[in-house]
């Protein structure tokens, strides 16, 4: 891997190259925090999942089957035919012809991150950022040297419940913030108070304005770079102080959306090939991360964000994600699953592990041991099972009394996701499987049901449909809007249909949503919502006079709501079924 010199001897080459002084290793380090190599390298290669890695045939040599792979985890890529090998920088050298600088200065216009100039303001800069970070290393030793004193006594009293050993204790750098004594020993220190404050070390009083401490009687937990660098902490309250989980605030050193607590360790441990899991708090991480049987990263009491997710793909392909068993935890799974959605593309994923109900990973492993743990990650699930199972949970599908009216809201809140994936290939891979689902259960519905959609009426017609595509998709519209009491014998059969029209499309969908929410509505009202909803145009179309003289003898139950059932089940029968013989033709 091509490393960065920021020797006085490669600063100064760099100086006599032109060179910013600004492209240090740690300006290094955040590009690939924010880049994954894959996505550079798949703008020219083919990559498919092989083995834990990415394999594709190798661009610097001729070959038949690929000897190319290119490891995410690590950042680099290598083929064992020809030998070539290197990082994003090399990369873009020896594909593209660039300078050193020129690469970097690509790659940071691809990562949103400028690269500083050589100016006062940058260098002033770095300095804070430098500063905030010996700062905080200063206070991680104070605070570990504080556990082991009579006021830390019950935070160390707390660490041995856990289980912890002295070697874990220390390999975490665990500590205890007393009541106070960190901002006197960080001035002993002669370290400025601006830079206590502005490493988030200490806070300003708005009564008197004196500084205080700002972790107080709480437990301590160093938050590091990815070089292992303390840039935050997170605090946890021993006694009924709230909030009970407190992060450093957000300063030159540390931005929490672009950190996740154990993520160093996590690496070295992936690289060793045990799975990734996510878990919710700081303990869970250094339970699972002892136990040996995952590399474990956490988030900070927030909700996963994309650039924590682009993290967590740098460690693994398909990091499972674990949340409990109870209401709260499906629904946390279910958004944590709506936000990675956009985000998916060949050969990253998430599985999704479902936890016994009020137990953390660190409860399994005190109960059950590393098996027990174990076989919560073999149970992990896909996204998409997970996201049917969610859903279907939500429109209570597992309830036989449940109208059909529900499958088709079900389905159509399903397509809504999927199409939220912004990678068209694996957009297309998704819907594929979510029809093939959706047809399945429908399948089973119907087998279910008796003498409803998708089954010719005996009752003939008063007269034979219309005939063009469009017409019928209008009449079967204007038909369900004028007899709402029929929706969930035709639901299903709806929600199948695609109009390929955004407005008629739209208005089956807002049809569905308000049939599903309220099935008591009658004709009148069911149009009065359908307008608010903004389709007072389209139904003055679906009810106007062209349509009332194509349904014929029909025309009345548009105009008065009084339906004879079988006249306009026979109708919306064989229209669906032509409607639904089109679309599987692709007309």
């Amino acid at each position: 891997m091509l490393a960065v010199d920021i020797s006085i001897e490669g600063q100064q080459k760099q100086q006599s190259e032109g060179l910013p002084l600004a492209v240090t290793p740690a300006f290094i380090d955040e590009l690939r925090n924010r880049l994954t190599l894959s996505d550079l390298v798949g703008r020219r290669v083919k990559l498919v999942p092989k083995g834990g890695r990415l394999a594709g045939l190798c661009p610097f040599h001729n070959e038949k089957t690929p000897s190319f792979y290119v490891n995410n985890t690590e950042g680099f890529y290598h083929c064992f035919g020809c030998g070539a090998n290197g990082d994003m920088i090399s990369w873009l050298r020896e594909t593209d012809g660039l300078e050193f600088i020129e690469a970097v200065r690509q790659l940071s216009e691809m990562a949103g991150l400028p690269i500083p100039a050589d100016d006062r303001a940058s260098d002033v800069a770095a300095q804070k950022r430098k500063a905030a970070v010996d700062a905080c290393e200063v206070a991680a030793e104070f605070f570990a040297s504080q556990l082991h004193t009579k006021e830390g006594a019950a935070a160390l009293h707390y660490i041995r419940q856990r289980g912890l050993s002295d070697n874990v204790i220390a390999d975490f750098r665990l500590g205890y913030a007393p009541r106070s004594g960190l901002f006197a020993h960080l001035q002993q220190r002669e370290l400025p108070t601006e830079l206590i404050k502005s490493a988030g070390l200490a806070g300003v009083s708005e009564r008197d304005g004196s500084i205080y401490d700002y972790f107080r009687d709480r437990m301590i937990f160093p938050i590091e770079d990815p070089r292992g660098r303390v840039i935050g902490f997170g605090a946890r309250a021993l006694g009924e102080a709230q909030p009970k989980y407190l992060n450093s605030p957000e300063g030159p050193s540390f931005v929490k959306r672009s950190v996740l607590y154990g993520w160093g360790r996590a690496r070295t441990a992936a690289r060793r090939g045990l799975p990734v899991m996510v878990v919710e708090g700081y303990m869970d991480v250094i339970a699972v991360a002892s136990s040996g049987v995952a590399a474990a990263v956490a988030p900070l009491g927030t909700a996963l964000g994309e650039d924590q997710l682009r993290l967590l793909w740098k460690l693994s392909n398909d990091p499972v994600l674990c949340f409990d068993g109870d209401k709260a935890g499906q629904t946390a799974a279910q958004r944590a699953i709506e936000r990675v959605l956009p985000l998916l593309e060949p050969g990253r994923s998430v599985r999704i592990a479902v936890l016994p109900e009020g137990q953390d990973p660190d409860d399994i492993l005190c109960q059950n041991g590393p098996d027990g743990l174990r076989r919560i990650l073999i149970a992990a699930t896909g996204l998409l099972d997970s996201l049917w199972a969610s859903k279907a949970a939500d429109y209570q599908l597992d309830n036989p009394r449940t109208q059909a009216g529900a499958r088709a809201a079900f389905w159509q809140d399903m397509r809504g996701l999927v199409r939220s994936i912004t990678h068209h290939q694996t957009r297309s891979a998704w819907a594929d499987d979510l029809e093939r689902r959706i047809t399945a259960m429908r399948g089973v519905t119907r087998t279910a049901g008796k003498g409803r959609a998708g089954q010719m009426s005996s009752v003939s017609p008063m007269r034979r449909p219309p005939t063009g595509r469009h017409v019928q998709i209008k009449a079967v519209l204007a038909l369900l809007i004028s007899t709402p009491a029929l929706f969930s014998d035709y639901a299903e059969a709806l929600a199948m249909l695609d109009f390929n029209d955004d407005g008629l499309d739209g208005l089956k969908n807002a049809l569905i949503d308000r049939l599903v929410n309220a099935p008591d509505l009658d004709a009148a009202a069911l149009r009065h919502h359908l307008e608010l909803d903004g389709y007072t145009e389209l139904l003055c179309q679906l009810f106007g006079t062209d349509m009332s003289a194509r349904l014929g003898g029909l025309a009345n139950v548009m105009e008065t709501g009084e339906a004879n059932d079988a006249r306009v089940r026979a109708v919306l029968d064989e229209m669906t079924a032509r409607l639904a013989r089109n679309n599987s033709r692709g007309v």
